[in-house]
Protein backbone atom coordinates (compact mmCIF):
# COMPACT_ATOMS: atom_id res chain seq x y z
CA UNK A 1 0.00 0.00 0.00
CA UNK A 2 3.17 2.41 0.92
CA UNK A 3 4.29 1.55 -2.47
CA UNK A 4 1.25 2.09 -4.28
CA UNK A 5 0.98 5.57 -2.72
CA UNK A 6 4.37 6.71 -2.92
CA UNK A 7 3.84 5.63 -6.66
CA UNK A 8 0.80 8.07 -7.35
CA UNK A 9 3.03 10.61 -5.51
CA UNK A 10 5.77 10.57 -8.19
CA UNK A 11 3.05 10.06 -10.98
CA UNK A 12 0.91 13.35 -9.46
CA UNK A 13 4.19 15.51 -9.51
CA UNK A 14 5.20 14.30 -12.96
CA UNK A 15 1.49 15.65 -14.23
CA UNK A 16 2.16 18.56 -12.48
CA UNK A 17 5.51 19.04 -13.49
CA UNK A 18 4.31 18.91 -17.25
CA UNK A 19 1.05 21.16 -16.23
CA UNK A 20 3.68 23.78 -14.39
CA UNK A 21 5.60 23.69 -18.09
CA UNK A 22 2.33 24.47 -20.15
CA UNK A 23 1.04 27.27 -17.72
CA UNK A 24 4.66 28.90 -17.72
CA UNK A 25 4.52 28.52 -21.51
CA UNK A 26 1.42 30.07 -21.72
CA UNK A 27 1.96 33.04 -19.51
CA UNK A 28 4.96 34.04 -21.23
CA UNK A 29 3.23 34.06 -24.65
CA UNK A 30 0.82 36.67 -23.01
CA UNK A 31 3.86 38.67 -21.58
CA UNK A 32 5.51 38.67 -25.05
CA UNK A 33 2.49 39.41 -27.03
CA UNK A 34 2.58 42.86 -25.04
CA UNK A 35 5.94 43.43 -26.61
CA UNK A 36 6.38 47.01 -27.90
CA UNK A 37 9.45 47.76 -29.61
CA UNK A 38 11.79 50.15 -29.19
CA UNK A 39 13.33 53.63 -30.81
CA UNK A 40 17.00 51.91 -30.24
CA UNK A 41 17.87 48.82 -31.91
CA UNK A 42 14.56 47.66 -32.87
CA UNK A 43 14.69 50.29 -35.72
CA UNK A 44 18.49 49.96 -36.39
CA UNK A 45 18.12 46.31 -36.97
CA UNK A 46 15.92 46.53 -39.90
CA UNK A 47 17.95 48.34 -41.89
CA UNK A 48 21.67 47.23 -43.10
CA UNK A 49 24.41 48.34 -40.64
CA UNK A 50 26.76 50.96 -41.59
CA UNK A 51 30.28 51.74 -40.92
CA UNK A 52 28.87 55.20 -41.11
CA UNK A 53 26.40 56.23 -39.37
CA UNK A 54 25.68 59.66 -41.18
CA UNK A 55 25.06 57.43 -44.21
CA UNK A 56 21.13 56.97 -45.83
CA UNK A 57 19.77 54.21 -43.89
CA UNK A 58 19.46 51.11 -46.69
CA UNK A 59 16.21 48.71 -46.19
CA UNK A 60 16.86 44.72 -46.28
CA UNK A 61 15.95 43.06 -49.25
CA UNK A 62 17.25 40.26 -50.23
CA UNK A 63 19.80 37.63 -48.12
CA UNK A 64 22.71 39.16 -49.60
CA UNK A 65 21.65 42.19 -47.63
CA UNK A 66 21.35 40.84 -44.87
CA UNK A 67 24.99 39.07 -45.17
CA UNK A 68 26.78 41.96 -46.28
CA UNK A 69 24.72 43.83 -42.95
CA UNK A 70 25.83 41.45 -40.79
CA UNK A 71 29.67 41.38 -41.96
CA UNK A 72 29.58 45.23 -40.98
CA UNK A 73 28.06 44.24 -37.74
CA UNK A 74 31.13 41.87 -37.10
CA UNK A 75 33.42 44.50 -37.44
CA UNK A 76 31.90 47.81 -36.19
CA UNK A 77 29.31 46.49 -33.64
CA UNK A 78 30.34 43.05 -32.15
CA UNK A 79 31.15 39.33 -32.66
CA UNK A 80 28.19 37.90 -32.18
CA UNK A 81 27.47 37.13 -35.74
CA UNK A 82 25.28 33.97 -35.97
CA UNK A 83 23.10 35.46 -33.08
CA UNK A 84 22.50 39.03 -34.72
CA UNK A 85 22.59 37.22 -38.31
CA UNK A 86 19.58 35.34 -36.76
CA UNK A 87 17.67 38.64 -35.05
CA UNK A 88 17.86 40.86 -38.07
CA UNK A 89 16.23 37.91 -39.99
CA UNK A 90 13.61 37.35 -37.35
CA UNK A 91 13.00 40.69 -37.44
CA UNK A 92 13.01 41.89 -40.67
CA UNK A 93 11.15 38.99 -42.69
CA UNK A 94 9.19 37.16 -39.76
CA UNK A 95 6.12 38.83 -38.12
CA UNK A 96 6.24 39.83 -34.72
CA UNK A 97 3.95 37.55 -33.30
CA UNK A 98 5.90 34.71 -34.05
CA UNK A 99 9.32 35.67 -32.44
CA UNK A 100 7.40 36.52 -29.61
CA UNK A 101 5.87 32.71 -30.05
CA UNK A 102 9.40 31.24 -30.40
CA UNK A 103 10.69 33.18 -27.36
CA UNK A 104 7.69 31.48 -25.25
CA UNK A 105 7.96 28.32 -26.19
CA UNK A 106 12.62 28.83 -26.17
CA UNK A 107 11.62 30.08 -22.31
CA UNK A 108 9.83 26.29 -21.43
CA UNK A 109 12.86 24.83 -23.00
CA UNK A 110 15.03 26.62 -20.59
CA UNK A 111 13.80 25.48 -17.77
CA UNK A 112 13.68 21.83 -18.97
CA UNK A 113 17.00 21.86 -20.20
CA UNK A 114 17.24 23.55 -16.12
CA UNK A 115 15.84 20.25 -14.76
CA UNK A 116 17.30 18.23 -16.99
CA UNK A 117 20.76 19.32 -15.95
CA UNK A 118 20.29 20.16 -11.99
CA UNK A 119 17.48 17.98 -10.50
CA UNK A 120 16.48 14.55 -9.90
CA UNK A 121 13.51 13.37 -11.43
CA UNK A 122 11.35 13.21 -8.34
CA UNK A 123 12.31 16.78 -7.75
CA UNK A 124 11.76 18.07 -10.90
CA UNK A 125 8.52 20.00 -10.06
CA UNK A 126 10.52 21.86 -7.42
CA UNK A 127 13.32 22.64 -9.75
CA UNK A 128 11.19 23.95 -12.10
CA UNK A 129 9.18 26.58 -10.04
CA UNK A 130 12.77 27.44 -8.17
CA UNK A 131 14.49 28.07 -11.73
CA UNK A 132 10.89 30.30 -12.81
CA UNK A 133 10.84 32.30 -9.45
CA UNK A 134 14.98 33.01 -9.85
CA UNK A 135 14.83 34.14 -13.46
CA UNK A 136 12.07 35.97 -13.31
CA UNK A 137 11.49 37.20 -9.71
CA UNK A 138 15.00 37.73 -8.42
CA UNK A 139 17.13 38.45 -11.82
CA UNK A 140 17.92 41.78 -12.86
CA UNK A 141 17.47 42.66 -16.34
CA UNK A 142 14.49 40.25 -16.85
CA UNK A 143 13.19 42.82 -19.20
CA UNK A 144 16.34 43.15 -21.45
CA UNK A 145 16.87 39.04 -21.89
CA UNK A 146 14.01 38.12 -21.72
CA UNK A 147 11.09 39.89 -22.36
CA UNK A 148 12.87 41.83 -25.30
CA UNK A 149 12.83 40.28 -28.53
CA UNK A 150 16.67 41.54 -29.35
CA UNK A 151 17.50 40.64 -26.41
CA UNK A 152 15.74 37.23 -25.87
CA UNK A 153 18.39 36.08 -29.15
CA UNK A 154 21.47 37.58 -27.13
CA UNK A 155 20.72 35.90 -23.51
CA UNK A 156 17.67 33.24 -24.03
CA UNK A 157 18.45 31.73 -27.20
CA UNK A 158 21.92 31.51 -26.38
CA UNK A 159 21.26 30.14 -22.90
CA UNK A 160 18.86 27.39 -24.66
CA UNK A 161 22.15 26.55 -27.57
CA UNK A 162 24.49 25.82 -24.28
CA UNK A 163 22.34 24.01 -22.13
CA UNK A 164 21.44 21.75 -25.06
CA UNK A 165 25.32 21.45 -25.78
CA UNK A 166 25.48 20.64 -21.74
CA UNK A 167 22.93 18.37 -21.75
CA UNK A 168 24.49 16.38 -24.88
CA UNK A 169 27.92 16.31 -23.34
CA UNK A 170 26.32 14.34 -20.82
CA UNK A 171 25.01 11.96 -22.81
CA UNK A 172 27.60 11.81 -24.95
CA UNK A 173 29.59 10.48 -22.34
CA UNK A 174 31.37 6.97 -23.00
CA UNK A 175 31.22 7.26 -26.95
CA UNK A 176 28.51 5.44 -27.17
CA UNK A 177 26.57 8.37 -28.94
CA UNK A 178 29.03 8.66 -31.44
CA UNK A 179 28.60 5.83 -32.79
CA UNK A 180 25.29 6.04 -33.08
CA UNK A 181 25.71 9.42 -34.85
CA UNK A 182 24.00 11.39 -32.73
CA UNK A 183 27.18 13.00 -30.98
CA UNK A 184 27.95 14.20 -34.42
CA UNK A 185 25.23 16.00 -34.84
CA UNK A 186 26.10 17.99 -31.50
CA UNK A 187 29.46 19.45 -33.10
CA UNK A 188 27.43 22.24 -35.29
CA UNK A 189 25.67 22.79 -32.19
CA UNK A 190 28.52 23.33 -29.64
CA UNK A 191 30.16 26.15 -32.47
CA UNK A 192 27.23 27.64 -33.30
CA UNK A 193 26.99 27.89 -28.95
CA UNK A 194 30.32 29.06 -28.45
CA UNK A 195 30.11 31.50 -31.19
CA UNK A 196 26.84 33.08 -28.87
CA UNK A 197 27.96 35.45 -26.60
CA UNK A 198 31.23 36.33 -24.77
CA UNK A 199 29.92 37.00 -21.63
CA UNK A 200 29.31 32.78 -21.54
CA UNK A 201 31.07 31.86 -24.23
CA UNK A 202 34.83 32.74 -22.96
CA UNK A 203 34.01 31.62 -19.08
CA UNK A 204 32.84 28.28 -20.06
CA UNK A 205 35.92 28.31 -23.24
CA UNK A 206 37.96 28.75 -19.95
CA UNK A 207 36.47 25.58 -17.99
CA UNK A 208 36.51 23.55 -21.29
CA UNK A 209 39.90 24.28 -21.49
CA UNK A 210 41.17 22.82 -18.04
CA UNK A 211 38.74 19.99 -19.11
CA UNK A 212 40.97 18.93 -21.74
CA UNK A 213 44.13 19.21 -20.11
CA UNK A 214 42.67 16.97 -17.57
CA UNK A 215 42.33 14.53 -20.07
CA UNK A 216 39.61 12.85 -19.03
CA UNK A 217 37.69 14.72 -21.99
CA UNK A 218 39.27 12.71 -24.30
CA UNK A 219 38.56 9.34 -22.75
CA UNK A 220 34.81 10.35 -22.38
CA UNK A 221 34.68 11.09 -25.99
CA UNK A 222 33.31 14.57 -25.47
CA UNK A 223 36.49 16.59 -26.23
CA UNK A 224 35.64 17.17 -29.90
CA UNK A 225 32.46 18.66 -28.63
CA UNK A 226 34.29 20.96 -26.15
CA UNK A 227 36.78 22.08 -28.75
CA UNK A 228 34.00 23.09 -31.27
CA UNK A 229 32.61 25.17 -28.47
CA UNK A 230 35.91 26.67 -28.10
CA UNK A 231 36.76 27.51 -32.15
CA UNK A 232 33.39 29.47 -31.86
CA UNK A 233 34.52 31.43 -28.66
CA UNK A 234 37.55 32.04 -30.85
CA UNK A 235 35.49 33.98 -34.40
CA UNK A 236 33.54 35.39 -31.32
CA UNK A 237 36.95 37.07 -29.86
CA UNK A 238 38.07 37.59 -33.03
CA UNK A 239 35.55 40.44 -34.33
CA UNK A 240 37.74 43.94 -33.78
CA UNK A 241 34.24 45.53 -32.54
CA UNK A 242 34.57 43.59 -29.70
CA UNK A 243 37.57 44.30 -28.03
CA UNK A 244 37.00 48.48 -29.10
CA UNK A 245 33.53 48.43 -27.25
CA UNK A 246 35.46 46.39 -24.55
CA UNK A 247 38.16 49.46 -24.53
CA UNK A 248 35.67 52.36 -24.89
CA UNK A 249 37.90 55.13 -23.21
CA UNK A 250 36.76 53.51 -19.90
CA UNK A 251 39.32 54.22 -17.09
CA UNK A 252 40.40 51.60 -14.81
CA UNK A 253 38.27 53.50 -12.06
CA UNK A 254 35.44 53.94 -14.21
CA UNK A 255 35.11 50.27 -14.93
CA UNK A 256 35.67 49.23 -11.42
CA UNK A 257 32.93 51.82 -10.60
CA UNK A 258 30.59 49.95 -13.10
CA UNK A 259 31.64 46.45 -11.65
CA UNK A 260 30.83 47.29 -8.32
CA UNK A 261 27.51 48.55 -8.90
CA UNK A 262 26.78 45.57 -11.17
CA UNK A 263 27.94 42.87 -7.77
CA UNK A 264 25.85 45.19 -5.61
CA UNK A 265 22.48 45.99 -7.31
CA UNK A 266 22.62 43.39 -10.18
CA UNK A 267 24.17 40.12 -9.63
CA UNK A 268 22.11 38.57 -6.97
CA UNK A 269 21.72 35.13 -7.22
CA UNK A 270 25.35 34.87 -7.17
CA UNK A 271 24.71 36.29 -3.21
CA UNK A 272 22.48 33.39 -2.73
CA UNK A 273 25.04 30.73 -3.60
CA UNK A 274 27.63 32.39 -2.07
CA UNK A 275 24.88 32.13 1.23
CA UNK A 276 24.35 28.85 0.19
CA UNK A 277 27.55 27.78 0.36
CA UNK A 278 28.03 29.70 3.63
CA UNK A 279 25.99 27.41 5.12
CA UNK A 280 27.00 24.19 3.81
CA UNK A 281 30.74 25.32 5.16
CA UNK A 282 28.92 25.65 8.82
CA UNK A 283 27.13 22.56 8.42
CA UNK A 284 28.20 19.96 6.26
CA UNK A 285 31.83 20.45 5.39
CA UNK A 286 32.58 17.26 4.00
CA UNK A 287 29.65 17.98 1.40
CA UNK A 288 31.20 21.31 0.53
CA UNK A 289 33.89 19.40 0.00
CA UNK A 290 32.75 16.74 -2.37
CA UNK A 291 30.63 19.54 -4.46
CA UNK A 292 33.11 22.11 -4.53
CA UNK A 293 35.76 19.16 -6.49
CA UNK A 294 32.80 17.91 -8.74
CA UNK A 295 32.25 21.51 -9.85
CA UNK A 296 35.68 22.56 -10.06
CA UNK A 297 35.12 23.44 -13.45
CA UNK A 298 31.65 25.39 -13.27
CA UNK A 299 32.94 27.84 -10.23
CA UNK A 300 35.93 28.56 -12.37
CA UNK A 301 33.57 29.54 -15.19
CA UNK A 302 31.88 31.23 -12.78
CA UNK A 303 34.97 33.14 -11.88
CA UNK A 304 35.84 34.52 -15.07
CA UNK A 305 32.02 35.44 -15.02
CA UNK A 306 32.66 37.94 -12.62
CA UNK A 307 35.90 39.06 -13.71
CA UNK A 308 33.80 39.98 -16.75
CA UNK A 309 31.12 42.05 -14.74
CA UNK A 310 33.54 44.00 -12.39
CA UNK A 311 36.12 44.98 -15.42
CA UNK A 312 33.91 45.49 -18.51
CA UNK A 313 33.43 48.91 -18.00
CA UNK A 314 29.23 48.55 -18.09
CA UNK A 315 26.69 48.96 -15.26
CA UNK A 316 23.74 47.81 -17.63
CA UNK A 317 21.51 45.33 -15.59
CA UNK A 318 22.32 42.52 -18.76
CA UNK A 319 25.99 42.48 -18.13
CA UNK A 320 25.43 40.53 -15.12
CA UNK A 321 22.91 38.05 -16.57
CA UNK A 322 24.79 34.86 -17.61
CA UNK A 323 26.99 35.62 -14.20
CA UNK A 324 24.05 34.92 -12.54
CA UNK A 325 22.91 31.79 -15.22
CA UNK A 326 25.63 30.30 -14.06
CA UNK A 327 25.46 30.74 -10.36
CA UNK A 328 21.56 29.77 -10.57
CA UNK A 329 22.60 26.44 -12.21
CA UNK A 330 24.66 25.93 -9.38
CA UNK A 331 22.00 26.81 -6.70
CA UNK A 332 19.59 25.03 -8.04
CA UNK A 333 22.07 21.41 -8.12
CA UNK A 334 22.81 22.21 -4.47
CA UNK A 335 18.91 23.10 -3.37
CA UNK A 336 17.96 19.91 -5.38
CA UNK A 337 20.14 17.40 -2.97
CA UNK A 338 20.70 19.79 0.29
CA UNK A 339 16.53 20.76 0.97
CA UNK A 340 14.85 17.88 2.55
CA UNK A 341 11.46 17.12 0.92
CA UNK A 342 9.79 18.66 3.18
CA UNK A 343 11.31 21.85 2.93
CA UNK A 344 10.81 21.59 -0.79
CA UNK A 345 7.33 21.72 -0.44
CA UNK A 346 6.56 24.58 1.61
CA UNK A 347 8.90 26.47 -0.90
CA UNK A 348 6.85 24.90 -3.94
CA UNK A 349 3.70 25.83 -3.15
CA UNK A 350 5.73 29.76 -1.93
CA UNK A 351 6.79 29.99 -5.15
CA UNK A 352 3.68 29.21 -7.21
CA UNK A 353 1.79 31.44 -5.18
CA UNK A 354 4.49 33.92 -5.75
CA UNK A 355 4.53 33.51 -9.68
CA UNK A 356 0.34 33.72 -9.88
CA UNK A 357 0.28 36.98 -7.88
CA UNK A 358 3.39 38.11 -9.53
CA UNK A 359 1.84 37.90 -13.28
CA UNK A 360 -1.18 39.96 -13.08
CA UNK A 361 0.47 43.44 -11.83
CA UNK A 362 3.35 42.04 -14.70
CA UNK A 363 1.11 42.19 -17.30
CA UNK A 364 -0.72 45.39 -16.48
CA UNK A 365 2.31 47.52 -16.73
CA UNK A 366 3.45 45.88 -20.40
CA UNK A 367 -0.23 46.52 -21.15
CA UNK A 368 0.15 49.99 -20.54
CA UNK A 369 3.24 50.35 -22.10
CA UNK A 370 2.13 48.60 -25.35
CA UNK A 371 -1.00 51.00 -25.15
CA UNK A 372 1.07 54.42 -25.25
CA UNK A 373 3.56 52.72 -28.16
CA UNK A 374 -0.25 52.68 -30.19
CA UNK A 375 -0.77 56.05 -29.27
CA UNK A 376 2.75 57.10 -30.81
CA UNK A 377 2.72 54.78 -33.76
CA UNK A 378 -0.97 55.72 -34.66
CA UNK A 379 0.75 59.44 -34.71
CA UNK A 380 3.72 58.10 -36.61
CA UNK A 381 1.55 56.39 -39.36
CA UNK A 382 -0.17 59.53 -39.99
CA UNK A 383 0.95 61.29 -43.45
CA UNK A 384 3.25 64.38 -43.03
CA UNK A 385 3.14 64.81 -39.25
CA UNK A 386 6.92 65.03 -37.95
CA UNK A 387 6.34 65.77 -34.34
CA UNK A 388 5.49 63.34 -32.57
CA UNK A 389 4.20 63.51 -28.71
CA UNK A 390 3.69 60.61 -26.63
CA UNK A 391 3.01 59.87 -23.10
CA UNK A 392 4.92 59.03 -20.60
CA UNK A 393 3.78 56.73 -17.57
CA UNK A 394 3.14 59.24 -14.45
CA UNK A 395 5.99 58.53 -12.04
CA UNK A 396 6.15 57.99 -8.21
CA UNK A 397 2.84 55.69 -8.49
CA UNK A 398 4.15 53.37 -5.50
CA UNK A 399 7.46 51.62 -4.87
CA UNK A 400 5.96 48.35 -6.20
CA UNK A 401 4.62 49.86 -9.54
CA UNK A 402 7.71 51.92 -10.29
CA UNK A 403 9.27 48.56 -9.53
CA UNK A 404 7.71 46.63 -11.86
CA UNK A 405 8.11 48.71 -14.95
CA UNK A 406 11.87 49.31 -14.07
CA UNK A 407 12.16 45.00 -14.06
CA UNK A 408 9.59 44.35 -16.83
CA UNK A 409 8.91 47.00 -19.52
CA UNK A 410 11.31 48.10 -22.08
CA UNK A 411 9.97 52.01 -22.86
CA UNK A 412 9.27 52.12 -26.26
CA UNK A 413 9.93 55.76 -26.28
CA UNK A 414 12.46 57.30 -23.20
CA UNK A 415 14.28 60.50 -22.42
CA UNK A 416 16.98 60.95 -19.90
CA UNK A 417 20.61 61.17 -19.57
CA UNK A 418 20.94 57.71 -19.95
CA UNK A 419 18.86 57.17 -22.92
CA UNK A 420 20.90 54.99 -26.13
CA UNK A 421 18.67 57.36 -28.53
CA UNK A 422 17.72 61.14 -28.41
CA UNK A 423 14.11 61.24 -29.39
CA UNK A 424 13.83 65.43 -29.89
CA UNK A 425 17.37 64.76 -32.00
CA UNK A 426 16.04 63.84 -35.86
CA UNK A 427 19.76 63.59 -36.65
CA UNK A 428 20.17 60.51 -34.39
CA UNK A 429 20.45 57.34 -36.52
CA UNK A 430 17.60 55.95 -34.44
CA UNK A 431 15.43 58.48 -35.32
CA UNK A 432 16.22 58.81 -39.01
CA UNK A 433 15.77 54.69 -39.42
CA UNK A 434 11.96 54.87 -37.73
CA UNK A 435 11.58 57.97 -39.84
CA UNK A 436 12.82 55.79 -42.85
CA UNK A 437 10.30 52.67 -41.49
CA UNK A 438 7.06 54.77 -41.35
CA UNK A 439 7.91 56.95 -44.71
CA UNK A 440 8.82 60.05 -43.65
CA UNK A 441 11.81 62.36 -43.95
CA UNK A 442 12.12 63.25 -40.34
CA UNK A 443 10.54 62.68 -36.84
CA UNK A 444 11.02 63.91 -33.46
CA UNK A 445 9.70 62.55 -30.26
CA UNK A 446 8.54 65.18 -27.37
CA UNK A 447 6.81 64.24 -24.21
CA UNK A 448 3.01 65.27 -24.59
CA UNK A 449 2.78 67.57 -21.61
CA UNK A 450 5.53 70.26 -23.50
CA UNK A 451 4.26 69.76 -26.69
CA UNK A 452 0.36 70.67 -25.45
CA UNK A 453 1.64 73.94 -23.06
CA UNK A 454 4.21 74.96 -26.27
CA UNK A 455 1.03 74.75 -28.39
CA UNK A 456 -1.69 76.69 -26.41
CA UNK A 457 0.95 79.21 -24.81
CA UNK A 458 3.06 81.56 -27.11
CA UNK A 459 4.53 82.49 -23.11
CA UNK A 460 5.42 79.08 -22.04
CA UNK A 461 8.91 78.14 -21.35
CA UNK A 462 10.09 81.00 -21.72
CA UNK A 463 13.05 80.45 -19.51
CA UNK A 464 14.22 76.58 -18.77
CA UNK A 465 11.73 74.64 -16.97
CA UNK A 466 11.59 70.89 -16.80
CA UNK A 467 9.01 68.47 -18.51
CA UNK A 468 6.12 66.91 -16.20
CA UNK A 469 8.29 63.58 -15.65
CA UNK A 470 12.13 65.77 -14.92
CA UNK A 471 13.89 64.57 -17.60
CA UNK A 472 13.97 67.15 -20.32
CA UNK A 473 15.08 70.88 -19.66
CA UNK A 474 13.01 73.09 -22.15
CA UNK A 475 13.15 77.10 -23.06
CA UNK A 476 12.14 78.67 -25.89
CA UNK A 477 14.98 80.10 -28.15
CA UNK A 478 14.78 82.72 -31.33
CA UNK A 479 17.77 80.33 -32.91
CA UNK A 480 16.42 77.34 -35.41
CA UNK A 481 19.89 75.70 -35.22
CA UNK A 482 21.37 74.57 -32.15
CA UNK A 483 23.70 75.86 -29.64
CA UNK A 484 27.36 75.19 -30.13
CA UNK A 485 27.65 74.49 -26.67
CA UNK A 486 25.76 74.21 -23.55
CA UNK A 487 27.20 74.82 -20.12
CA UNK A 488 26.01 74.32 -16.71
CA UNK A 489 27.57 76.72 -14.24
CA UNK A 490 27.43 74.79 -10.87
CA UNK A 491 27.41 76.64 -6.96
CA UNK A 492 30.25 75.48 -5.16
CA UNK A 493 29.91 72.47 -3.14
CA UNK A 494 31.80 71.21 0.10
CA UNK A 495 32.84 67.25 0.04
CA UNK A 496 33.35 66.96 3.59
CA UNK A 497 29.03 67.81 3.67
CA UNK A 498 28.66 64.74 1.64
CA UNK A 499 27.67 61.46 1.95
CA UNK A 500 30.21 58.65 1.24
CA UNK A 501 28.76 57.26 -1.76
CA UNK A 502 28.01 61.11 -3.34
CA UNK A 503 31.58 61.80 -1.85
CA UNK A 504 32.61 59.34 -4.64
CA UNK A 505 30.51 60.52 -7.35
CA UNK A 506 31.18 64.06 -7.08
CA UNK A 507 31.86 66.59 -9.51
CA UNK A 508 35.06 68.57 -8.50
CA UNK A 509 34.68 71.07 -11.24
CA UNK A 510 32.12 74.56 -11.21
CA UNK A 511 31.65 74.08 -14.74
CA UNK A 512 29.99 70.78 -16.56
CA UNK A 513 29.70 70.77 -20.89
CA UNK A 514 26.58 68.97 -22.13
CA UNK A 515 27.89 66.70 -24.49
CA UNK A 516 26.00 67.54 -28.06
CA UNK A 517 24.16 64.49 -28.31
CA UNK A 518 22.30 65.37 -25.42
CA UNK A 519 20.58 68.49 -26.77
CA UNK A 520 18.87 70.03 -29.68
CA UNK A 521 16.33 72.36 -31.02
CA UNK A 522 12.69 71.03 -31.96
CA UNK A 523 9.97 73.05 -33.44
CA UNK A 524 6.43 72.93 -31.78
CA UNK A 525 3.34 75.39 -32.98
CA UNK A 526 5.84 77.60 -35.60
CA UNK A 527 8.25 77.89 -32.51
CA UNK A 528 11.55 77.23 -31.52
CA UNK A 529 12.78 75.05 -28.17
CA UNK A 530 16.32 74.24 -27.38
CA UNK A 531 15.62 70.80 -25.27
CA UNK A 532 18.30 69.37 -23.45
CA UNK A 533 18.53 66.13 -20.87
CA UNK A 534 18.68 66.76 -17.06
CA UNK A 535 22.16 65.61 -16.67
CA UNK A 536 23.30 63.45 -13.50
CA UNK A 537 22.52 64.24 -9.80
CA UNK A 538 25.41 64.89 -8.42
CA UNK A 539 25.55 67.57 -11.54
CA UNK A 540 21.65 68.63 -11.22
CA UNK A 541 22.01 69.87 -7.64
CA UNK A 542 24.64 72.25 -8.16
CA UNK A 543 23.06 73.98 -10.82
CA UNK A 544 23.30 77.87 -10.70
CA UNK A 545 23.05 78.62 -14.52
CA UNK A 546 22.64 77.22 -17.60
CA UNK A 547 24.51 79.06 -20.48
CA UNK A 548 24.01 78.40 -23.91
CA UNK A 549 26.64 79.46 -26.27
CA UNK A 550 25.57 79.94 -29.98
CA UNK A 551 27.87 79.67 -33.49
Amino acid sequence: MAGTKATGRRALLGNGYWLFLLATGVAMLLLNLLDAPTLSDDMLYRFKWSADEQAAPETIETLGDLLSSQGVHYLCVNGRLPVHLLAQACLVFVPPVVVQTANSVLFVLLVHLIVSLTAHSRHSLFVAVTACCLLLLVMQGVRTTLLWSLGAFNYLWVAVATLCLLVGLQRCAGGAAWRCGWGWLLLPLAFVAGWGHEALSLPLSVAFATLLLSGRTWRLGVAPLLLAYMAGCCLLLLSPALWGRAGDAVSMQGRLMSGAINLVFNVRVLWLLLAALLWLWWRRRAMLADHLRHFRPAYLALAVAVGIVVFCGSNLERVAFYTDFIALLLLLHLLDRQVSFGWQRRLLCAGIVLLAVAFFPIRQVRKDNYDRWLLAERQMEEPGRQLIAVTLPERNMGWLTDYLRNHYVNPSVDFGFYCSYMGFNATDINMRCAARLYGKERMVFMPDDVVRRAETDSLAYSDFELDAHGLLYVRRTSHPAAPAQVLFLLNDEDPSALSPLQRLVAYRDSVYELDNFNYDVVAIGGRHYVVLTKPTTNIYRRIREIKLIDN
